[in-house]
Parts: C-alpha cells; structure tokens; sequence
C-alpha cells in the first residue's frame, strides 16, 4: 500500500528553488521524497532523537549534500515532509 505525500510550504519552496537554480538536485531529491510513498522508513533514513514533526515522531534521510525531514502518520498512512536543507557532515 502506497503512503499519501503531505508536502509542507518550506519543502516546497525549497523544491521551487531547486527548480530554478539546479534541475538535477531538483530531481535527485523529488525521486527521493516520492521513494517515502512506497518506503516511509528506508534503511538509510535515521530516527530523530528528542523531535516531532507534526505531533509525530521525526526522521530524516540524506539525498546527496540535502537532507529530508519527515514524519509518518501510520495511522492515516501519510508521509509529512517538513523540511529540505543542507547537511552538516563532521
């Protein structure tokens, strides 16, 4: 069974930039937010320590240089993406 995409304005409008500066990163991360309908939880997603996102226990996965911040509603079987931004590698 396929998740519903709740897509947030800051992910959105992040996603708009990207389609105006960098059509491939634009696509890399789309693919990637559109791979959570079929997979919410991939293997190389991370649990996020001490953070909600929508009343929901958050995570996020690494596209490239840009990370995702979600959450999963099982119970309405919906993916909210709040965020897109940069990674912070040490």
């Amino acid at each position: 069974m396929s998740y519903k995409l709740d897509i947030s304005e800051d992910a959105l409008s992040k996603l708009e930039d990207f389609g105006m500066s960098n059509a491939k990163i634009l696509r890399q991360v789309f693919i990637k937010i559109l791979s959570l309908r079929r997979k919410p939880k991939p293997q190389d997603c991370k649990e996020l320590q001490n953070f909600t996102y929508a009343g929901f226990k958050g995570y996020r996965v690494d596209q490239g240089e840009y990370r995702i911040i979600y959450a999963v509603d099982e119970k309405n079987k919906t993916v909210k993406v709040g965020l897109i931004h940069p990674g912070i590698y040490e």
